[in-house]
């Protein structure tokens, strides 16, 4: 009997030594559990550094293109207000010097002038045959300057109108100056002219003025 207690009491013991109590496991499971939440911690505040220096890194690079923009812009400006002078002196510079070749043109006109007053005497000649000569000779200076001013007047688009009698009046061309009641004369034509009308290209700058029969 005595031998049965003492081997149930020694199987006891040695369970009771081999199993630790709940109490004591606690605080090898706080200890081991208590790692992963540092861990855990430690992970949110290095995201929040690597955002930061991104937004950081994003923020300087939007102010040097927002500098960029800017400095395109205002050279945009700078050449747009140099276009706009350099239009504005040709536009008037065109004005101005516009119709410099038709006056280089007509200096020829100016000279053959000259050249026929000073062939001309200042004195009519007592003789008659000296007299025809020098009238001749101002005739033929006044009809080659005639002649090489309409040539002029050609070469840059300005054209005469010049009806002829008995032509039918055209408004757009010619400007009635009287009406006379002939019978030999067809109603609605001209009958006489009395100066002679010029167009630009297309463009009427004075109507020929002449008479129209009624």
């Amino acid at each position: 009997m005595d031998e049965c207690l003492a081997f149930i009491t020694g199987v006891q013991f040695r369970h009771s030594s081999t199993n630790p109590s709940p109490q004591e496991q606690k605080p090898d499971e706080t200890t081991a559990t208590s790692n992963p939440s540092v861990e855990n911690t430690s992970q949110p505040e290095q995201k929040s550094d690597v955002n930061v220096k991104q937004l950081q890194e994003q923020n300087v690079k939007l102010t040097e293109d927002v500098n960029e923009f800017k400095d395109r812009y205002k050279r945009a400006l700078a050449e747009t207000e140099n276009t706009r002078i350099r239009f504005t002196k040709l536009v008037n510079d065109a004005k101005i010097f516009g119709i410099q070749g038709f006056c280089k043109d007509l200096l020829e006109v100016a000279d053959i002038l000259n050249l026929a007053l000073t062939n001309t005497p200042q004195q009519p000649s007592t003789d008659l045959a000296t007299l025809t000569k020098d009238f001749n000779n101002l005739r033929q200076g006044l009809a080659m300057t005639e002649e090489r001013m309409q040539k002029i007047f050609t070469k840059n688009g300005l054209l005469q109108i010049k009806p002829n009698e008995g032509d039918k009046f055209d408004p757009n061309f010619h400007d009635a100056l009287f009406q006379a009641k002939l019978p030999d004369k067809t109603s609605g034509t001209i009958i006489q002219v009395m100066k002679t009308g010029y167009r630009l290209q297309d463009r009427v700058i004075r109507a020929a003025q002449v008479g129209v029969a009624q």
